[in-house]
């Protein structure tokens, strides 16, 4: 319940408010604003842009508060949306077991009620999360794209389903329909901290950097408690920007031993193109010790949409790190769409 007082006095406008638990009167948050009349339609907008970042997606006071009664309940007593829940938090760790949890949990509340649309949103991006610790697979985007759709055909209002399906159209290279339904997420819900973030990714790596930094600035400002899911996306929407020095401050406040591929190779690059040389080789060599495999060419493989430039500054900056260029011929094997640099020509050796 959302309560508050409006007080005016001469040009002046003092704007209270402050959300309430409807059940049990608990305070959750207050905030006031001292303005001049003039800007009372700005507070308006101000204050309904913080009551829905407060109340909705996945850091909000309505999914803490399901997830911790769910905690409470016996597993075999859980209901679809309790298992749902608990599937997105644990994907939330950001790490590959906490996504390998969330896929668990999540098939088991679908089977469960089948028709839950936000179970699907979630499947979807637990399969997509699973491209930071291994390669691609058919299955993986198979799985995602046809949990996408299921999403939004059970639920079309849903705009997280909406930010699923453009995320993953986009990873297929379908950018028309990818904006589509980003166009559709936001118009459903312009405020939503998930997905602002959601966008963020996607515009950096459709070729409009700055409008994914824009939305990521506003997402923080909606919720400046970042999430360790949300420090990877950012991390990737600031290097396709060209802000080396904030990539380093967002992976900064990420757990080392939550660190996927993507984080030590950007880290290692945003090191390099900084001139900080001897600090990238260590993040390198750290990354080799985790991933024996990782190569320039099979990581750049990983999203079809670092095309033209976004690509060519994603390898030039390992190409500084330096990350190992060529990839095994039985690697290059199971690629989805592999690339040949020009230092990796045949012949290749298969172990």
């Amino acid at each position: 319940m959302v309560a508050g007082s409006i007080q005016r006095q001469g040009d002046q406008v003092w704007v209270t408010a402050q959300l309430l638990d409807a059940t049990t009167a608990a305070h959750i948050w207050s905030e006031r604003w001292d303005r001049p009349l003039q800007d009372i339609f700005a507070v308006q907008s101000e204050l309904a842009e913080q009551v829905t970042a407060k109340l909705a997606g996945h850091s909000g006071t309505i999914f803490v508060a399901g997830k911790d009664t769910a905690k409470c309940k016996r597993p075999e007593n859980l209901s679809a949306y309790e298992l749902y829940l608990l599937g997105t938090e644990a994907q939330q760790r950001g790490t590959k077991e906490g996504t390998e949890e969330s896929l668990r949990l999540l098939k088991r509340s679908l089977e469960i009620d089948p028709k839950l649309a936000r179970a699907w949103t979630a499947l979807a991006w637990s399969y997509t999360l699973l491209r930071g610790w291994a390669d691609d697979t058919a299955e993986w985007r198979q799985g995602r794209l046809d949990a996408a759709r299921r999403a939004v055909e059970l639920d079309p209002l849903d705009a997280e389903a909406h930010a699923a399906l453009g995320t993953i159209l986009g990873q297929a290279g379908d950018f028309a329909q990818a904006e589509a339904a980003f166009d559709k997420a936001l118009s459903l819900n312009p405020n939503s901290v998930d997905i602002l973030t959601f966008y963020a990714h996607w515009a950096s790596t459709l070729g409009k950097p700055e409008r994914g930094v824009e939305a990521a600035e506003k997402a923080i400002r909606l919720n400046p408690n970042l999430p360790v899911a949300a420090l990877n996306t950012y991390s990737y929407t600031y290097f396709m920007a060209g802000r080396y020095e904030d990539v380093l401050r967002f992976l900064d406040r990420k757990p080392r031993e939550t660190y996927r591929r993507t984080n030590f190779v950007f880290r290692a690059a945003s090191l390099a193109a900084l001139g900080q040389q001897e600090k990238a080789r260590a993040e390198v060599a750290e990354a080799l010790a985790r991933y024996p495999r990782l190569t320039i060419e099979s990581f750049a493989v990983l999203d079809p949409m670092w095309n033209g430039p976004e690509r060519q500054r994603l390898i030039e900056t390992m190409r500084q790190a330096g990350f190992p260029a060529c990839a095994k011929a039985e690697e290059r094997a199971g690629l989805s769409k592999p690339i040949e640099l020009s230092e990796c020509s045949p012949p290749r050796t298969a172990n």
